[in-house]
């Protein structure tokens, strides 16, 4: 694992736990709900089912009892965490006198990954057994930050405004539940150490240093932290996106190469790797593909949660997987760093990055004298391509997925917390404090038109709806020439939401501000000497669903979800 994350909890892998599973909808009364399968057992159903055998009918998740997360609580995420864990011990399976005898095999396996990848070793790799204790204390002292609670809270009420999360889903609870007990092991980027749990075996130690080794020589030859380390800007009432680099593209990329790395080890024995062994990588994708379609519970969790933890193992392999086959081990590899991909949309499209296409951006003017008044700058940022299928996905049906997503050209939003709500702490703020500007571009008239009724019919899940009319521009009425295709306005229980489709194909939404300001907003996005500005750009900042990976308190959830997919990749190869 890496990323801003790892700058604080090093690179972690996490125990194969339950947490991608199934719910069976055949339960008997005498189950337990909720008894969930590895992503091996999935897989095995579905071969069964392309074979034409029966598979059990999945059912939904239990439905958590509504959370009010709006209670302030003096509880930062590490006290949470700490409770959690102190219920829990684990057996130590690994002692001094075992690690003795696995340290003979850190140096082979450090020589593998370098030839494996092509990155030269530099040093060799200091380690150290760790117990439950010591990784607690860690991860503890990297949630205990009063910040690191308010930027979980923040990213909460941003992502229920925009229909990522459902308004009663408790994020704050949901991330300590995280366990110091699913991890497997971690290289520490400050110290340039690889931490080896006592709770792990010493067969498993194996392939979770090979994957864990690479991002040792990563750091040696690229010093990972520098290559990857983002500014993050202040909200502002102005979004530009060409001011910072990607840095969730880099990480899908550099966790793409370590889960080569744990692959080929994987293959070792048959003395194969993905490179040499077309049928495999056919394989892996295969596996890899049926993620999309598996009605997978993580964690009993919104889509946002699952697509946002498999995105840098997931998408991060396919991208360099391309690379591989395009230019060979030395373009997915080394030519990776001295020529990062932009952003999530060249990880999803790897053509894109491979013939240089230049993404249109989208930069939202600065408005302040608009809201300033009455509003204060609650959050900014974009909205990439990640986040748009995983919206179209979410709002729409699969097949939105692959159709709209495509034609996102992209995507800037601003919120604002008006100035009228007495709040006296961050925890406070809910989604009916918060107004929001979000403005898209899109390839197609159709593909726009149909995000835009797809947002438009989403909203009666998450406010009540009281009406829907149409809505006719201020700078629109007395016969002005007017490039709006189509509008309308919703009433609701936050305020009313005006939505607009226009020529170019831009989408303009503005939720809960009044139809005044609201115009106001539309005229400064549009007007050509100051408004929306498409803009040929080689950076742009993290995609919004992208943040929680930014969060200490997200990165074992995220890991552990990571190591279930490589145990179920590296038990089909070999059993194959």
């Amino acid at each position: 694992m890496t990323g801003t994350a790892f700058r604080t909890l090093g690179s972690l892998v996490v125990l194969s736990s339950a947490a991608i599973c199934v719910v069976t909808a055949q339960q008997s009364t005498t189950e337990q709900p909720g008894a969930q399968k590895g992503l091996a057992d999935v897989a095995k159903e579905q071969r069964a089912r392309r074979d034409g055998a029966p598979s059990p009918a999945i059912a939904p998740a239990p439905q958590q009892a509504p959370q009010d997360a709006s209670r302030p609580t003096q509880q930062t995420l590490g006290d949470l965490a700490n409770q959690q864990r102190a219920k829990r011990q684990v057996e130590v399976k690994i002692t001094e006198s075992d690690v003795k005898r696995l340290a003979t095999e850190i140096d082979e396996i450090l020589d593998f990954a370098s030839r494996d990848s092509g990155l030269r070793r530099h040093a060799t790799v200091k380690y150290k057994l760790v117990s439950q204790s010591d990784v607690t204390q860690y991860m503890g002292s990297a949630l205990s930050s009063l910040r690191e609670t308010q930027r979980v809270i923040r990213s909460e009420v941003v992502l229920k405004k925009f229909g990522f999360l459902p308004p009663d889903f408790d994020l704050k609870n949901y991330l300590v539940n995280a366990t110091a007990q699913s991890l497997g092991g971690y290289y520490e980027f400050k110290t340039k150490t690889m931490n080896l749990v006592n709770w792990v075996g010493l067969e498993e130690q194996r392939p979770i240093m090979a994957h864990e080794l690479t991002h040792a020589l990563q750091d040696q030859n690229y010093d990972l932290t520098a290559w990857q380390q983002r500014n993050e800007p202040p909200p502002s009432m102005h979004v530009s996106t060409e001011e910072a680099v990607e840095v969730t593209a880099r990480r899908a990329a550099v966790e793409g190469q370590a889960m080569i790395v744990y692959l080929d080890y994987i293959l070792r024995p048959l003395g194969r790797t993905l490179g040499d062994t077309p049928a495999a990588v056919e394989f892996v994708k295969g596996r890899m593909l049926s993620t999309y379609e598996a009605p997978w519970v993580v964690r009993k969790s919104p889509l946002l949660m699952k697509e946002t933890a498999l995105f840098p193992y997931r998408e991060g392999l396919f991208f360099e997987l391309e690379l591989m086959e395009k230019g060979g081990v030395n373009k997915a590899f080394a030519g990776v760093f001295s020529h990062p991909p932009a952003n999530t949309h060249e990880i999803l499209e790897p053509k894109a990055y491979l013939e240089g296409e230049r993404t249109p951006t989208i930069s939202i003017p600065d408005v302040s004298g608009i809201l300033n008044a009455s509003y204060d700058t609650y959050d900014s940022g974009t909205i990439g391509q990640l986040d748009t299928r995983i919206l179209a996905q979410q709002l729409g049906s699969e097949n939105d997925m692959f159709t709209v997503t495509p034609n996102w050209q992209g995507g800037a939003y601003i919120a604002a917390k008006r100035k009228t709500a007495t709040l006296t702490t961050e925890t406070a703020v809910s989604t009916a404090d918060i107004s929001l500007l979000y403005v898209s571009r899109w390839k197609t008239q159709e593909a726009a038109e149909r995000f835009l009724e797809l947002y438009k019919k989403s909203l009666g899940k998450r406010v009540i709806v009281s009406d829907e009319k149409l809505w006719t521009p201020g700078a629109c009425s007395g016969g002005q020439r007017c490039e709006s295709v189509k509008g309308a306005r919703v009433n609701t229980s936050e305020g009313p939401v005006f939505l607009e489709l226009l020529r170019d194909n831009t989408v303009f939404i503005a939720q809960s501000f009044g139809e005044e300001t609201v115009n106001n907003l539309r005229q400064a996005v549009l007007t050509p000497s100051s408004g929306l500005r498409i803009k040929a750009s080689s950076s742009t900042t993290s995609d919004l669903s992208l943040r929680l990976t930014e969060l200490s308190a997200f990165s074992a959830f995220q890991e552990q979800i990571g190591r279930e997919m490589r145990d179920s990749l590296a038990h089909e190869i070999v059993h194959r």
